[in-house]
């Protein structure tokens, strides 16, 4: 619980400096607007704290109508946020170079910036977020397939088609009818089986039983069966919780299991790493597959791409993810490549090949500028190979 609290004081922390760095500009730019700068102070100040507040009265308030305003209206906001910040950022070194070398054009001054100077950077900034947010709300909206196909050692056989998506966050911002939508496209695939590799419920499992999101689920049509994973927000909505709210949808949840699929691939699902965190534990990967018939090729979804050494050492031969959202919004994508192995799309590890998707929904701002919404189909080809 302490480790938890320190967490939200130190992203409440980060949220309010970069807020306080962004509306200071904002209200330089306002200066002079008459009448209005006041009543659009407030507006901006209002706005910034939806989220948070949003957030908490989520928890504390009966009804979900105001709260679940507060949180989409806020998670608007933080596309703004995001975008305005960088855009700032970069006016300030221009101003910083326009007083270094005051012959610039446009920017070239000394002393202050003039305030029809900032005047203007606000207008431009505001007209250049809103047109990044749009673009990057209609892109969140329309999910890529992503076809391949992977050739796997094993008893040979018809080919397994295989359909997977990722990070759904179905909440506030993924409603029953964008779900229902999800599902259509899914079964118009013709999926032998569906994969929901983790973050499938954001946060808040109530919610989603007042607008029947596992009816929408439940439509799911795989010959043989939908399988998930846990993901980080499986944790953060309550584990036992949000597996029991995926199970009513007719979805089996392998934690720490696997299951032999057409008596030729073994399909094995780890906990997300989260578990930790919330006094759980993971088991290791060789026990996962004990006792498990010998000579078929291990297909495997664990929600974080990391750790893939373990992977490659028990010889699975292909691992898909998710979690990543390659960043969601530029050039946070840049942060991702960092962090991990396989950020996004195809990788390996030896003999195991590894697919990472960037997910098919969206968390925090409704909008995604460094990588498109994708389902993915594998057509997997088994070899004959032992």
């Amino acid at each position: 619980m302490s480790r938890f609290f320190g967490f939200f004081a130190t992203a409440l922390g980060i949220y309010a400096l970069v807020n306080a760095y962004i509306l200071r500009r904002a209200f330089q730019g306002l200066a002079g607007f008459g009448w209005a700068n006041a009543p659009l102070r407030a507006l901006l100040v209002v706005w910034a704290l939806s989220y948070p507040v949003g957030r908490v009265a989520e928890r504390l308030l009966p009804s979900a109508n105001f709260p679940r305003t507060l949180v989409v209206w806020g998670s608007v906001y933080l596309g703004f946020m995001v975008t305005t910040l960088f855009l700032f950022a970069a006016a300030d070194i221009a101003f910083l170079a326009g007083r270094l070398a005051p012959g610039l054009p446009i920017v070239g001054h000394r002393g202050p910036a003039a305030p029809a100077l900032r005047r203007t950077v606000l207008l431009a900034v505001a007209v250049l977020s809103a047109l990044i947010v749009g673009l990057g709300a209609v892109n969140s909206r329309f999910p890529r397939v992503r076809e391949a196909t992977v050739a796997l050692k094993g008893p040979a056989g018809r080919p397994l088609r295989v359909v997977l998506f990722s990070d759904l966050h179905m909440g506030p911002l993924m409603g029953n009818g964008r779900v229902r939508s999800l599902v259509r496209k899914v079964n118009a695939l013709s999926p032998d089986v569906v994969l929901l590799v983790g973050d499938i419920v954001d946060e808040d499992i109530s919610r989603l039983a007042e607008e029947r999101m596992a009816e929408a689920l439940r439509d799911l049509s795989p010959k043989l069966g939908s399988f998930a994973v846990t993901g980080n927000h499986e944790y953060y909505a309550g584990e036992e919780e949000a597996v029991s709210y995926l199970e009513s949808a007719g979805i089996t949840v392998l934690r720490d299991q696997a299951v032999v699929l057409d008596g030729r691939l073994v399909l094995a699902g780890r906990k997300d790493l989260t578990a930790a965190r919330f006094g759980g534990s993971r088991l290791p990967l060789p026990k996962i597959l004990e006792g498990l018939p010998e000579g078929k090729p291990v297909l495997l979804m664990d929600h974080q791409p990391r750790n893939l050494e373990e992977a490659e050492a028990t010889g699975v031969s292909l691992q898909v993810s998710g979690h990543t959202h390659n960043g969601q919004i530029f050039p946070f994508n840049f942060v991702t490549s960092r962090i991990y192995e396989v950020s996004r799309g195809w990788g390996s590890r030896g003999d195991t090949k590894v697919l990472v998707s960037s997910g098919v929904g969206t968390w925090g701002p409704p909008m995604r500028t460094s990588a498109a919404p994708e389902i993915w189909v594998l057509t997997l080809e088994f070899t004959g190979d032992r």
